[in-house]
């Protein structure tokens, strides 16, 4: 295994548990119950601190009450697909915490917003090349993950997955507790990752459909093509307005999907495409705006970076282009910047940074937080799928 800088912290049957420069990455092999069973022994106590961080607050306070665990409960359980039940059933049994906590957990983000919690789930941005805009034609990836400052405190974990029955192997990019496919690829290069899209398709909440952050398991785990997950897209309803990056290796798109209104894909024209939180498809018949998060900003920051480097996008140029910032230290917009937002100067800030190979199933992660930061760090997923436990 070429992963010689991971450190192994822990076993539990087929499961590992590794650190890398902080990042925690989490091996689990076997059924859906058996990788939750092992998923919830290595983590248990991480998943607990994010319980503590996240939902113990609102507990203590009174507005998160035990009818709200019993009705998110029955709502991202009982809806969810036997994949992601029997995963749940294994985090309890192996993390000791009740099963209600976990689903409460994993669907903190539709949550937040349906109790008006949160203004959004984040103000994220990626940007994407391929053939020729690339520098070899293969498919490059990155993405911000931008949300609140209590998140800061719970590492950010990389879930690889070796299932048996049938489901592709996966690595999703997340926080513990949390088992979403935020931002994933699976063995095929199958790949996408999670925008929030309230501010364009509405802050409703359909809490009488199975979640939407649930749903993101079972498409990452059944999709063999871009094509066989926008087919899978379009056969959901969204129960949160969101937009959806969608790649594999020949190319690329965006969702966008309002949970009021339905689908709409976009692509733009050339090997590139730039996905941020504002619905850009002129099929919506809606102007374009601008957020709270500067979407419209820093999709211009992208944009510009993208084109300027036609031919020449690899790893190391989206790692570059992510490393620019969106603002200046005295609060002023940078003038052909990037997305990246090291500290709050707006609404969020950038929580996590990802940059995927995706012909070569490796990723780059970073922390760009003064008082959390870990710069780029390299995985190769392929050669974790690929190793004996």
């Amino acid at each position: 295994m070429e992963n010689e800088k991971l450190n192994l912290i822990a076993t539990s049957a087929e499961g590992r548990l590794y650190n890398i420069n902080g990042f925690l990455i989490v091996l689990v092999s076997g059924s859906d119950y058996e990788m939750g069973c092992q998923y919830g022994e290595l983590l248990k106590d991480h998943i607990k601190k994010s319980w503590d961080t996240l939902i113990e607050p609102g507990r203590k306070k009174g507005s998160i009450t035990d009818e709200d665990l019993k009705v998110w409960f029955n709502r991202g359980y009982s809806y969810a697909s036997n994949r992601n039940k029997n995963f749940y059933q294994g985090i309890a049994q192996g993390s000791g915490i009740p099963i209600e906590n976990i689903c409460l957990l994993d669907q903190y983000m539709e949550y937040g917003m349906y109790e008006s919690k949160l203004h959004s789930f984040s103000g994220c941005s990626s940007g994407l090349a391929w053939g020729n805009d690339s520098v070899d034609g293969n498919m490059y990836t990155s993405r911000n993950m931008d949300w609140a400052e209590s998140f800061l405190p719970l590492p950010i974990t990389l879930l690889v997955k070796k299932p048996e029955g049938g489901d592709y192997k996966s690595a999703s990019v997340a926080w513990p507790g949390m088992i979403a496919a935020w931002t994933s690829i699976n063995e095929n290069g199958v790949y996408f990752d999670l925008h929030d899209g309230t501010s364009m398709g509405g802050q409703i909440i359909a809490i009488n459909r199975p979640s939407t952050l649930g749903v993101t398991v079972d498409l990452i785990s059944e999709s063999d093509s871009l094509d066989t997950l926008l087919a899978k897209v379009n056969g959901t309803v969204a129960s949160v307005s969101h937009i959806m990056t969608v790649a594999d290796e020949k190319r690329a798109a965006s969702v966008e999907r309002s949970s009021l209104g339905g689908n709409r894909y976009r692509t733009e024209i050339g090997d590139s495409i730039t996905v941020v939180n504002t619905f850009l498809s002129p099929d919506w018949g809606i102007g374009v705006r601008e957020t709270l998060s500067n979407s419209l900003k820093r999709y211009k920051n992208i944009k510009y970076h993208l084109d300027k480097n036609k031919g020449k996008i690899n790893a190391q140029m989206l790692r570059n282009i992510f490393d620019l910032t969106l603002f200046n230290q005295d609060g002023t917009f940078n003038e052909n910047g990037g997305p990246t937002k090291p500290t709050v100067q707006d609404v969020d800030l950038t929580n996590y940074q990802v940059v995927f190979d995706i012909k070569k199933r490796k990723i780059w992660m970073k922390i760009p937080v003064p008082n959390y930061f870990i710069d780029w760090t390299a995985v190769d997923i392929g050669q974790l799928w690929k190793a004996k436990n």
